[in-house]
């Protein structure tokens, strides 16, 4: 069993991390929960930073498509990208 003295032990306690998983719920259920979790640790007297993480590490779900866009100039292109992909004739 190791030892640590005052100062190793607050520096440890410093580092540590807990994450919590929630289910599926509404906003203001998590807030409620977020809410519940901040009191408990004021009454133990322990400092938390509740820092969120995304709901998903997916990377489709973090693209940006304002970044990749390409502006083609065309005006039409929603409506006729048929035609300017495959030659098909123009719908307008």
């Amino acid at each position: 069993m190791a030892t640590y003295s005052s100062f190793e032990q607050l520096n440890f306690y410093r580092s540590m991390q807990l994450t919590i998983t929630l289910p599926d719920i509404l906003p203001d259920e998590i807030s409620r929960v977020i809410k519940k979790v901040k009191e408990i640790f004021s009454q133990e007297g322990i400092a938390a930073e509740i820092t969120p993480e995304p709901l998903s590490t997916d990377a489709w779900d973090s693209l940006n498509f304002d970044e990749i866009a390409v502006d083609t100039g065309r005006v039409d292109f929603a409506e006729n990208h048929d035609h300017y992909l495959y030659g098909i004739a123009k719908r307008s």
